[in-house]
C-alpha cells in the first residue's frame, strides 16, 4: 500500500481537522420495513423455516339464525425456508493527525 505524505495533498486538505466526524449517510431501504427479524439458537445451523396460511376462500353464505352451518374450508400451509448469510468488511486506516 503507497503512503501519501502531506506534500503531495491539496492546499484545501493540508488543514486544521476537525474533531467530530461528519454522520454517515444512511439509505432509506424500504424494502425493510415489513422485513421480520429473526436470530438462531446457538449451534442452530444455518436454515429456519417460517410457516403461514394461505388466505381463506371469500365467504358467500350469510350467517343468520338459521343454525346451518356453512362448509368448512381447508386451511393450506406454505413453508418458507431461509438461509442466514454472513456479510462483512473491515476499514484500513492509516493515518497521522496531530
Amino acid at each position: 500500500m503507497a503512503i501519501t505524505t502531506t506534500t503531495q495533498l491539496p492546499a484545501a486538505v493540508q488543514q486544521t481537522l476537525g474533531r467530530r466526524l461528519l454522520s454517515v449517510k444512511i439509505p432509506y431501504l424500504i424494502h425493510t420495513l415489513a422485513a421480520e427479524k429473526s436470530s438462531l439458537p446457538r449451534g442452530g445451523g444455518r436454515f429456519k423455516r417460517f410457516r403461514r396460511y394461505n388466505k381463506l376462500a371469500t365467504a358467500t353464505v350469510p350467517l343468520g339464525n338459521t343454525g346451518i352451518d356453512p362448509a368448512p374450508q381447508n386451511a393450506t400451509v406454505v413453508d418458507i425456508d431461509a438461509q442466514m448469510q454472513f456479510y462483512g468488511t473491515y476499514v484500513q486506516i492509516n493515518e497521522q493527525v496531530c
